[in-house]
């Protein structure tokens, strides 16, 4: 930590608020390219009919994961000469050839994913790109901070910055964080830090934390807290968890689930919490160092505590298909949430009726219901409206109509589809923070499972 005087400390705390702000911007700005990379299409999806290939491309992965740009770049070269084409495989590609210093090679890559691969979550990503493939960072004002950063800041935080005792303190702030500012000035420059995303960024640094409670109820988070955030309060990002984040969303928007989570997360005795999941005697302590260190940033802090909590019962995802590995994810998810076996089905091997009941009957008894996508070849002859091998959850039901309500746990950061052979929106209607609408026949098509629990 840096020292600056106490006056500066007391009324702003400027150093505090640049060095947060610093690294919840760096989280935003690469929330998108961590989905990617840490989405299980990576692994399952590509190349999924080719192992040997699959574990190239994790290999390849791992070296630009180590900042090992240039053998990464070749080793993403080397992979597309042998394997078959795929979005993702020529996005990493790019990616890596363009932090590798080869940015005609990358935008070369750019240029041929948005030809070849139109309506995929990385051609959108790719069009970012192009425009400063071989850009030079933005220039930052006189504190240090980048120009994008410092409008994000409120009207109060930017007066402050403009005395000089306050200039100097960012100045330290930033010279301190040189790595960190660096990576913001490429993201700014690369279109993938805009304005909003760092508006958001720096709400959320400059919010305080609610105070801790104490004495016999010793929660810091009740359950009118996680009903105010519902299932709004989740956006999956840096780790490849959507069979969990689904279920938590879930739980967040039902009266008897967000007791159940409230009652997970107790005070630590020395700062930090607890997470305690249910039927599970293993105590997990979360930090205020571990959550920034680890990257979690959902939108709600007690699903960042409960996600962080979560990445600890299963590192890496081991365990997640059971002890014998012979479960679902949706199942151990939602078993991890609610403490409850779950059922699950297969949406296609079963009537609309058969559905139609197994869906009403869980969202009519507030009972928290998810379901998992196909990978991309099942599904590559219907049109692009989901992400295949993802997880979400289910939050509403209209059998009038025979319309689901569904939620991409990536919230506010999830893509978004248009059905266009459907302009009156019967089969299929896209609404915001990830949420759309889809009817049971759509569902029956792209789904490969449902699972639902009752708390």
């Amino acid at each position: 930590m840096l020292l600056m005087s106490d006056r500066i400390k007391r009324r702003h705390g400027i150093f505090k608020y640049t060095a947060v702000l610093l690294v919840c911007a760096i989280a935003v700005s690469f929330a998108q390219q961590a989905a990617l990379a840490s989405d299980p299409g990576v692994n399952h999806v590509l190349l999924a009919a080719n192992p040997a290939s699959e574990a190239a491309m994790k290999s390849a992965w791992a070296l630009y994961t180590q900042h090992k740009y240039g053998a990464a770049a070749a080793a993403f070269e080397a992979l597309m000469k042998n394997a078959a084409p795929s979005s993702r495989l020529y996005y990493f590609a790019a990616l890596a050839n363009r932090d590798a210093g080869h940015s005609l090679r990358a935008k070369q890559l750019f240029q041929y994913l948005i030809a070849q691969f139109p309506n995929t979550q990385e051609a959108m990503y790719s069009q970012k790109m192009i425009p400063a493939a071989g850009a030079t960072p933005a220039a930052a004002d006189d504190t240090g901070l980048p120009d994008i950063v410092r409008r994000s800041l409120p009207a109060d935080v930017q007066a402050m910055l403009g005395t000089a005792a306050a200039k100097q303190a960012a100045r330290q702030a930033m010279a301190q964080q040189a790595g960190n500012l660096a990576i913001v000035k490429k993201a700014e420059a690369t279109g993938i830090l805009n304005q909003k995303n760092t508006a958001e960024a720096a709400k959320r640094a400059l919010t305080p934390p609610a105070p801790r409670k104490t004495g016999k109820d010793d929660h810091p988070f009740t359950a009118e807290d996680i009903a105010h955030d519902g299932a709004h309060g989740i956006d999956q990002s840096r780790y490849p968890n959507c069979w969990f984040e689904c279920s938590m969303s879930a739980l967040a928007q039902l009266p008897r689930g967000q007791k159940l989570i409230a009652n997970m997360i107790r005070n630590g005795e020395n700062g930090g919490y607890i997470v305690r999941f249910p039927n599970d005697g293993t105590e997990y302590k979360v930090s205020d160092a571990e959550l920034s260190k680890t990257g979690v940033h959902d939108k709600a802090a007690w699903a960042s505590i409960l996600e962080c909590a979560q990445t600890r019962k299963f590192p890496d995802n081991k365990g997640a298909e059971g002890a014998t590995e012979d479960q679902s994810r949706l199942e151990v998810g939602l078993g991890c949430i609610t403490g409850c076996k779950a059922e699950v089905i297969m949406p296609g091997t079963v009537s609309v009726d058969e559905l139609s009941t197994f869906i009403g009957g869980a969202v009519k008894s507030q009972n928290p219901i998810v379901a998992g996508t196909w990978n991309a070849g099942h599904i590559s002859s219907l049109p692009d409206i989901i992400v295949p091998l993802h997880a979400y959850t289910v939050i509403d039901f209209d059998p009038s109509k025979g319309l689901i309500t569904i939620r991409n746990p990536h919230g506010q950061n999830a893509q978004l589809f248009d059905l266009e052979s459907d302009p009156k929106h019967l089969e299929f209607e896209q609404l915001d923070d990830g949420v759309f609408k889809m009817s049971l026949g759509l569902f029956q098509k792209y789904f490969h499972s449902i699972a639902r629990s009752f708390i």
